[in-house]
C-alpha cells in the first residue's frame, strides 16, 4: 500500500514537471511567434494608414506626387514611433536617374523604435 502511494506521488511530480516544461516551451515558441506576427500586422496597418493619408494629401502618380507622398510617409511613420531600416535604399529604375520610391511605402522597411 505504501509503495503504490509513493509511486502515485512520484508520478504526480513527474506529470507536474512535464506540464511545466510544456508550458515553458509554449510560452517561448508559440506566444513569441504570435507577438511577432501581431507587431508585423500593426506595422502593416500603420504603414497602410500613412500611405493612404499621403495619397490623400497629394493624389497622383507623377514623380513629384510620389516624392511628396514619400516625404509625408517619413513624417507620418516617425510620428508613430517607427524608424526606417538602413537596408531599404533607393534603387534606380532606369539609367536616366529616376528612382523607385516604392520602398518608402513597404511595411518591411519600418520597425517600431
Amino acid at each position: 500500500m505504501l509503495t503504490s502511494f509513493k509511486n502515485t506521488i512520484i508520478g504526480l511530480i513527474l506529470l507536474a514537471l512535464a506540464v511545466a516544461g510544456a508550458w515553458r516551451w509554449y510560452e517561448n515558441n508559440v506566444q513569441a511567434q504570435s507577438k511577432d506576427q501581431a507587431m508585423e500586422m500593426a506595422a502593416r496597418r500603420e504603414t497602410a494608414e500613412c500611405h493612404l493619408e499621403a495619397f490623400k494629401l497629394r493624389p497622383g502618380l507623377t514623380e513629384t506626387d510620389v516624392e511628396i507622398q514619400a516625404a509625408f510617409m517619413d513624417i507620418c511613420m516617425e510620428a508613430r514611433g517607427y524608424v526606417f531600416l538602413r537596408g531599404c535604399t533607393e534603387e534606380p529604375l532606369v539609367a536616366g536617374g529616376k528612382y523607385n520610391l516604392g520602398y518608402k511605402f513597404n511595411s518591411l522597411c519600418w520597425r517600431k523604435n
